[in-house]
């Protein structure tokens, strides 16, 4: 084993297998290309990106994003602390489609830094692969409507422009600030079953408030 390789290895507490230490050191030479969002397959992921939303539940989950697109970043083990406005360095993830699309998961042997680099997001409307975004004038808000079993939910539906979208819980409490014919931005959604759903990573604002590409 190269003597950089082993003592990466041995930085991380034998945390990291070869081929993360591996990545580690080809980095530190300059040598390894990280990806960006939108180039992200099923498989080892390591990348920068900008933390946009965090929900703290069993586990951490966030939005992260970067110039080319944003997607769900799941900590199954560790707390690294990261809030949103955050640019952090992801090490030996691992990437899945998952029902928001494109998931990044950092487990046992992932790690998480926060990164002195300036990422530039965008906000792009419309529906698409993964998470999306929505904005329009609310043609209609339905009544909320109950589901008893082992956990109370609750779930709205709202027309915005012609789009149903099925909101979630605390997603469908925020429509009791709105109004039919109000403006209104919804952050992250996804599509499931041929359904729009928002739900604990969304986020839903005023029409007026800007969110325009740059």
């Amino acid at each position: 084993m190269d003597e950089e390789i082993r003592k990466m290895i041995e930085r991380f507490d034998g945390l990291i297998d070869e081929e993360a230490a591996d990545m580690l050191v080809r980095e530190k030479r300059g040598e390894l290309k990280w990806k960006k969002i939108e180039e992200l397959e099923e498989g080892k992921a390591w990348l920068y990106a900008k933390v946009e939303n965090v929900v703290e539940k069993n586990i951490t989950m966030a939005v992260v994003g970067d110039e080319t697109g944003h997607c769900i970043l799941k900590i199954w083990e560790g707390d690294y602390g990261i809030k949103e406005g955050d640019v952090i360095k992801i090490v030996n993830a691992w990437v899945k489609n998952g029902m928001r699309g494109r998931e990044i998961n950092v487990g046992k042997y992932g790690k998480i830094e926060k990164a002195d680099v300036k990422i530039e997001t965008k906000i792009e409307f419309g529906i698409k692969k993964g998470l999306f975004n929505i904005k329009g004038k609310i043609n209609r808000i339905y009544p909320t409507q109950v589901y008893l079993g082992n956990k109370e939910r609750f779930i709205r539906k709202v027309v915005v422009d012609g789009h149903e979208i099925f909101l979630m819980n605390e997603r469908a409490r925020e429509m009791k600030k709105f109004s039919e014919n109000d403006e209104i931005i919804i952050l992250w959604l996804h599509e499931r079953n041929g359904r729009i759903y928002g739900d604990e990573v969304s986020k839903i604002h005023a029409g007026e408030m800007r969110y325009d590409a740059e």
